[in-house]
């Protein structure tokens, strides 16, 4: 395959990070090629679209998530009631846990 096919989604050359030197990401783009540069335009579009479309169904299943638990009457309360006693349940079955309350009684 060409250069510009090996390039992909899971491409594993670097991306620069946020507060990385402007000068040295133009540099980046300086060496590759016009060809190259299109290509990574058309993926960027396409990744942005399906940002853009998991978004949309991330939203739509969270407000059916929100409808499900009002017609169960689930609200926030009896959620932060629950994880807090799953939370408490995780940890004293911990081995820790466990062996403290063992040690000092």
């Amino acid at each position: 395959p060409s250069r510009g096919e090996q390039r992909g989604l899971l491409r594993t050359d670097s991306v620069p990070e946020v507060g990385e030197d402007a000068a040295a990401t133009v540099g980046m783009a300086e060496t590759l090629s016009e060809e190259e540069q299109d290509e990574l335009r058309r993926e960027l579009a396409k990744v942005e679209e399906e940002i853009q479309t998991l978004s949309q169904v991330l939203a739509a299943k969270e407000k059916h998530l929100a409808e499900i638990k009002r017609k169960l009457g689930i609200n926030s309360l009896q959620e932060l009631k629950q994880n807090i006693t799953k939370s408490w349940q995780d940890v004293t079955s911990t081995a820790a846990y466990i062996t403290e309350t063992n040690l000092c009684c």
